[in-house]
């Protein structure tokens, strides 16, 4: 073994013992979450057809699925002016996760009634890591 490599080895063998001598906080990850099912009665009819029974699936959702619904909220909203724009603070971005998760159009979501659609934006805001005390903050 020539020089180089024994000097490259002992590198990384001190990275390694740092790495392990070093203390961490571990990441807390929440238990799995089964999809939310929400009934509605009467049933919500939009363009046409009815819904009486909504599946959200959150637990579903990976990082290219709040891409999307970036993506198409941006196209969507229409800002103010010198107005700077958080998604995740906007009705519409959850209304969009949620549309998403249902597989349903989002007019669906818009049209629900505020008994309906109170709860489901707190399980959206959830979803998203959020919460409704942080929401009132």
């Amino acid at each position: 073994m020539g020089p180089l490599e024994h000097g490259h080895n002992s590198e990384v063998a001190a990275i390694v013992a740092e790495i392990e001598e070093t203390e961490y906080r571990d990441l807390e990850i929440g238990k799995a979450q089964l999809p939310v099912r929400m009934k509605i009665d009467p049933p919500l009819e939009y363009d046409g057809k009815k819904y009486g029974v909504l599946i959200f699936d959150f637990d579903d959702m990976n990082g290219k699925d709040f891409q999307r619904a970036e993506r198409e909220f941006n196209k969507l909203y229409k800002p103010e002016k010198d107005e700077m724009v958080l998604p995740e603070m906007k009705h519409l971005y959850h209304q969009i996760i949620a549309s998403h998760r249902a597989n349903v159009p989002l007019g669906v979501i818009q049209k629900l009634p505020r008994r309906y659609y109170t709860p489901l934006r707190l399980e959206v805001l959830k979803a998203c890591g959020s919460s409704p005390e942080e929401e009132k903050a």
